[in-house]
């Protein structure tokens, strides 16, 4: 796996050193050909269709330069979860096309076809995840549990929060460019060179559409918030389509009291755009079942978030006595406990639910009662024996 923190190249190379190994690995939108380099095994030179503006060559030249001010752990974050620019591609004063490392192998799958056969291995992308467990089965490719998704949501997640402290508005969150391995809950995001710095020119995204801006409207950190709540919500679902509805199912099936459907709601309504949650604070709200917690951003890799430990989700039971959880597709145990320990200690600094004060009046009106009739009986039976 090739990373931003491992390139050998500098921040600039002419096209006339560009080695091209000559298989295109594919194409549309900005790009004409996306192909390896034969020289450095790992890394691709994707070329574009037109020479980018020199706005547009600015920004891409401050992508490049952005990981050098990062910390350790939003750079590890990056690293392991973006194809993340290296270098640009120059013909003259004219950037015709970047260096980025090649998508690991993990997130590459085969298929199953007609006729008992297996594809060669494909991108195993966001949309494959965004469907139920059968659909998963009948491609060959192993449904993800509960946990998975959640563990999945995660990472993107903690991704998320990276690009939006460093005010990176990536806008292209889509069914395509998102991808994930089902075996170590690793996620990876491709086409990183077309973010923005702060803002971005509208970009289309059909199902992902934010009601808060409208086409052609120019993108900023909060479109992202809404993208990034909406990805969330379909990675733990497995389903499509109107995310209010998503959203309305999920809040039935998630433990009462819990925050995170809260913040996912205010993520995706198109009230004051200021009132959207962080990624940062879903992250958090996710990890620490409760998200009562002071909303403080969350470090990259971190299973622990301010004072509260990641533990064991409860479900709430079905009438029939069987737990109910948030995906109807997939099973699987909740998230588990950093340890036994941290999660007895939660448990037991719980409060205990008060009783209120109407009925502790009440009681003491009852014990009254019972006093006064015991007296009446012993001054009635006193009487009588005299």
């Amino acid at each position: 796996m090739r990373t931003w923190s491992d390139s050998p190249f500098p921040d600039d190379i002419p096209l006339t050193s560009v080695k091209l190994a000559g298989d295109n690995l594919g194409g549309g939108g900005q790009a004409h050909a996306v192909e390896r380099l034969s020289d450095h095994p790992g890394w691709v030179a994707k070329l574009y269709k037109s020479p980018m503006d020199r706005l547009e060559a600015v920004t891409l030249g401050r992508l490049i330069e952005l990981p050098h001010s990062m910390t350790e752990a939003d750079l590890g974050a990056l690293d392991r979860s973006a194809a993340w620019p290296v270098s640009r591609i120059t013909d003259g004063d004219r950037t015709v096309g970047v260096v980025m490392a090649e998508a690991p192998s993990r997130f590459y799958v085969p298929f199953n076809l007609r006729g008992g056969r297996r594809s060669e291995p494909r991108e195993l992308q966001l949309d494959h995840l965004v469907k139920d467990s059968a659909y998963l089965t009948n491609m060959g490719v192993r449904p993800p549990t509960r946990q998975r998704r959640l563990e999945i949501a995660c990472r993107f997640l903690e991704l998320g929060a990276v690009l939006e402290r460093h005010d990176v508005v990536y806008g292209d969150w889509s069914y395509r460019n998102a991808l994930w391995d089902p075996d170590s809950d690793s996620v990876y995001l491709l086409d990183m060179d077309s973010c923005g710095m702060g803002t971005r020119p509208w970009i289309a995204s059909p199902d992902w559409t934010d009601p808060a801006f409208p086409q052609g409207t120019a993108l900023t950190v909060p479109t992202d918030r809404y993208r990034m709540a909406l990805l969330t919500l379909r990675c733990i679902t497995g389903t499509r389509g109107e995310p209010l509805e998503s959203l309305s199912r999920l809040e039935r099936d998630w433990p009462t009291g819990d925050t995170f459907p809260d913040l996912l709601r205010q993520a995706l309504g198109r009230g004051d755009l200021r009132h959207r949650p962080r990624t940062s604070t879903l992250l958090k709200a996710l990890q620490s079942p409760g998200g009562n917690g002071p909303q403080a951003d969350v470090a990259p890799g971190s299973n622990v978030t301010g004072f509260r430990p990641v533990r064991h989700r409860t479900a709430p039971k079905a009438a029939g006595g069987t737990a109910r959880t948030a995906d109807p597709h997939t099973t699987g145990p909740a998230p588990q406990p950093a340890s036994a320990s941290a999660s007895a200690s939660a448990s037991a600094s719980r409060p205990q639910p008060r009783q209120s004060p109407a009925r502790d009046f009440k009681g003491l009106l009852i014990g009254m009662s019972v006093a006064l009739a015991v007296l009446t009986f012993l001054v009635v039976f006193f009487a009588l024996w005299a």
